[in-house]
C-alpha cells in the first residue's frame, strides 16, 4: 500500500512538475518563434519577388498570418523611353497572431525545430515542403484552411511565397551537401527552387542507394530533365540500361521509366529539373495539352502588353 502510495505521488509530482515546466518554457518558445517569423516578414518587405497575399502560418498549435502589399513603379527607360524597367518596394508586410480573417492557405510546421533549421539555413523551406507521394508527412507543409479550396493559381502563389518568404537574405544563397539534404524518391534531395512549373533539386546517391525503386515512383506525367555531375551509377531509362557519368544529362518525357542506382563508393551528385506538378494532370489534360494551352496564354499576354503599353519590341 505504501509502494502503491509512493509511486501515486511521484506520477502526481512529474506531471505536475511537466505541467510547471510547459507554462514556464511555452511562452519563451513563442516568443521565439514569433521573433523568427517577424525577421522573416521584416526581409520580405524588400523582396523584389514578393506577392502582395494573405496567408497562415502555424508552428505546433499556434497560429500567425501574414498581409503582404506589393509596392512597384514602372518607368520608362531607353533612348525614346520605348522599355520599361520597374522598382520594388518597399512592400508592406505586417505579421499578425491568430488565424487569418478569411479562409486561406497556410505554411503548417511540424514544430519549431523546422523553424529553426529554416532559420539557422540548416535546411531550405522548400526541401522541409518536398515529398514522394501526396500522402508523405513533412516538415513543412502547404494546407488548405477549411472553407477554402486550393488552385492551379494559389498553388503557384504558394510556391512563389515558400521559396522567398523563408529567405531573409537580399541575395539568396542555396548551399547544397548531404548534410542538408533530406530523403526523396530514394535519394537525398536539396531543394533548390521550387516553381510552379519547375522544380530544380541537387541529388546525391549513396553507396547501393537507388532512386526511384518504388514502382509507383519509376514514371511520370511530367518531364524530368538530370544533369550529373559527380561520382557514377547505372541508369534504367525507358528499357534500356546506361552507365552515368559526370558531363552528362538525361531528358527522360512523360511516362518513361526511370531508376538509378550506386552501386560505387563515391556518391552520384546531380541537378534535377522537374517540370510540372504530377497531381496536375490526373484528371485527363496531358502535360503536353497543358503546354498548348501555355503558349496560347504567350501570344495573347504579349499582344495584350504591346497594346497597353506601346511597341516593346526587342533588338
Amino acid at each position: 500500500m505504501k509502494t502503491k502510495m509512493k509511486t501515486t505521488k511521484k506520477l502526481r509530482a512529474s506531471i505536475f512538475l511537466g505541467v510547471v515546466f510547459y507554462l514556464l518554457v511555452s511562452p519563451v518558445q513563442s516568443q521565439e518563434n514569433n521573433a523568427i517569423l517577424q525577421s522573416f516578414a521584416d526581409s520580405y518587405k524588400t523582396d523584389p519577388m514578393a506577392r502582395s497575399v494573405t496567408f497562415g502560418i502555424t508552428v505546433g498549435e499556434e497560429w500567425w498570418h501574414v498581409i503582404s502589399e506589393r509596392k512597384e513603379e514602372g518607368y520608362k527607360v531607353g533612348k525614346k523611353k520605348q522599355y520599361t524597367f520597374h522598382n520594388y518596394g518597399p512592400h508592406q508586410v505586417t505579421l499578425h497572431p491568430g488565424k487569418p480573417k478569411e479562409p486561406t492557405w497556410y505554411f503548417k510546421f511540424a514544430d519549431a525545430s523546422v523553424l529553426e533549421k529554416i532559420n539557422s539555413k540548416v535546411w531550405t523551406a522548400s526541401t522541409a515542403n518536398a515529398r514522394s507521394t501526396a500522402a508523405d508527412e513533412v516538415g513543412l507543409d502547404i494546407i488548405a484552411m477549411d472553407g477554402f479550396q486550393n488552385t492551379q493559381k494559389t498553388d503557384d502563389i504558394s510556391y512563389q511565397v515558400l521559396e522567398h518568404f523563408w529567405k531573409k537574405d537580399a541575395i539568396e544563397i542555396t548551399r547544397f551537401t548531404r548534410d542538408n539534404t533530406l530523403p526523396s524518391h530514394g535519394a537525398e534531395l536539396v531543394s533548390l527552387y521550387t516553381m510552379k512549373d519547375k522544380r530544380i533539386g541537387w541529388f546525391t546517391l549513396g553507396t547501393d542507394e537507388t532512386a526511384n525503386a518504388d514502382r509507383r515512383l519509376d514514371k511520370g506525367q511530367v518531364p524530368n530533365l538530370m544533369i550529373f555531375t559527380k561520382g557514377k551509377g547505372k541508369g534504367l531509362f525507358g528499357e534500356e540500361e546506361f552507365d552515368i557519368e559526370p558531363g552528362m544529362s538525361v531528358f527522360i518525357g512523360p511516362y518513361v521509366k526511370h531508376v538509378i542506382y550506386n552501386p560505387y563508393e563515391e556518391p552520384l551528385e546531380g541537378i534535377l529539373v522537374l517540370f510540372g506538378d504530377n497531381i496536375d494532370f490526373a484528371k485527363g489534360q496531358s502535360y503536353l495539352e497543358f503546354l498548348e494551352k501555355q503558349s496560347d496564354f504567350l501570344e495573347s499576354n504579349e499582344k495584350n502588353v504591346r497594346d497597353s503599353s506601346g511597341d516593346l519590341s526587342s533588338n
